[in-house]
């Protein structure tokens, strides 16, 4: 009966123990940095892979040569502190842990072994950081505000921190046919010339200074500019009526000076 229970505590034993330094600090390894992925990551699937740093390349030049190109490095973990050897321990306890290449390059000379934690996930992915990223295929309808590029609530249904490119830009405005009215007070060059001289912009133009400061509305702005347009184009018609008139007084001047 001894012997049965001592094979028997021996088999145990070996089960236990059995394990290599280098098995179990794989093994603590991966449960760190499955832990730091999951918390970086919530409500994300995700699987991870182990590897060694080789000592020289990148956390993501590892990873994609090691495993494959779909995987990525998500973070590196040694045991015990940065300016602690990690040869001949496990660290069962603790750990530490970098999240990024840049903090890798300033600890990775401090002992002799990392353990590259490896996803499938985008390298040192950490959508905590992120606002929820979409893939749309169809129509999409949104009820709300829209915010790209800025974290800060706004009263815009789309306000963008940024350059926007378009083929096409469609403004809903309304037009400026009233300029041609018959009652459309038409300013006369000379009051235009005098506002202009006084205040340094054209009649109904927000100055500069004002512009920077609060921006433009593009549909009244386009209606602005088509109204100075269609202004500008009676004002050239009534000098060129002004200029026919010179030019029939000047002709009877002529022909008086003939006779």
């Amino acid at each position: 009966m001894k012997n049965y229970l001592l094979i028997f505590l021996v088999l145990i034993s070996s089960g236990s123990f059995g394990q290599t330094l280098t098995q179990i600090q794989k093994r603590n390894a991966r449960a760190t940095g499955y832990a730091i992925v999951a918390s970086r990551n919530p409500g994300i699937k995700f699987s991870i892979y182990m590897i060694p740093w080789d000592g020289i390349n990148t956390l993501e030049y590892n990873a994609n040569k090691q495993i494959n190109p779909g995987w990525h490095a998500q973070a590196a973990v040694k045991g015990n502190y940065f300016y602690q050897s990690f040869d001949g321990m496990d660290f069962t306890h603790y750990s530490s842990v970098v999240l990024s290449q840049e903090e890798f390059d300033k600890y990775k000379d401090k002992g002799t072994q990392w353990w590259i934690v490896c996803s499938t996930l985008p390298p040192y992915s950490d959508k905590r950081k992120k606002m929820q990223e979409l893939e749309v295929s169809g129509d999409a309808i949104l009820r709300s505000n829209v915010g790209i590029g800025t974290a800060a609530s706004s009263n815009y249904k789309l306000d963008v921190n940024g350059s926007i490119r378009a083929r096409e830009l469609k403004v809903d405005m309304q037009g400026a046919d009233f300029v041609f009215d018959d009652d459309y007070n038409l300013r006369s060059l000379n009051d235009l010339e005098d506002f202009i001289q006084a205040n340094k912009h054209l009649p109904d133009v927000a100055p500069a200074k004002e512009m920077q400061e609060n921006g433009v509305n593009q549909s009244e702005m386009n209606q602005l500019l088509l109204r100075k347009i269609e202004e500008l184009t009676l004002y050239v018609i009534e000098l060129k009526r002004e200029n026919e008139r010179m030019k029939v007084q000047v002709n009877h001047v002529k022909e008086s000076i003939k006779k």
